[in-house]
């Protein structure tokens, strides 16, 4: 590394990718700046306007960042998470992957075990349940044996 390079710290890294991530969901608001920043301002009871967004996404404006409360409300806003998913822990992504593909596990488990009863199922539910909640009980009554 030359005296002219820099490293960049993750915290860097992070602020790029979080700018980028930013300025392309904007650029496909059907609003375009102006509708995004009356919408997040209506929203965060703030206001925001569309130099300010600039100022967000801009590379070369290293003081200014997304507020970290107004994050979600962004999301919401573009229909797109991916700005909240950049800043989950490794193990966080890792959890909501593993919760995502949960109804495709279960479709396929569905297809390969076979159909229990009625009492089968409240078993097998009653016993999730204990294991979720050691000290919980199962306050809804027993369905007839079939």
């Amino acid at each position: 590394m030359s005296i002219f390079e820099t490293s960049r710290s993750p915290a860097d890294e992070l602020g790029t990718r979080l700018r980028e991530s930013l300025k392309r969901a904007i650029h496909a608001f059907p609003g375009k700046q102006e509708g995004f920043a009356q919408e997040l301002s209506k929203r965060s009871g703030r206001t925001i306007t569309p130099g300010l967004l600039n100022a967000w996404t801009a590379e070369t404006k290293h003081r200014w960042h997304l507020p970290a409360d107004i994050v979600p409300i962004v999301c919401e806003i573009l229909r797109d998470d991916s700005i909240q998913r950049l800043l989950l822990s490794e193990k966080l992504k890792q959890s909501l992957d593993l919760g995502e593909s949960v109804p495709q596990v279960v479709s396929l488990l569905r297809g390969v075990l076979p159909e229990k009863t009625g009492s089968e199922k409240f078993l097998a539910a009653s016993k999730i349940v204990r294991e979720a909640r050691p000290h919980a009980k199962v306050k809804s009554k027993r369905p007839p044996k079939s």
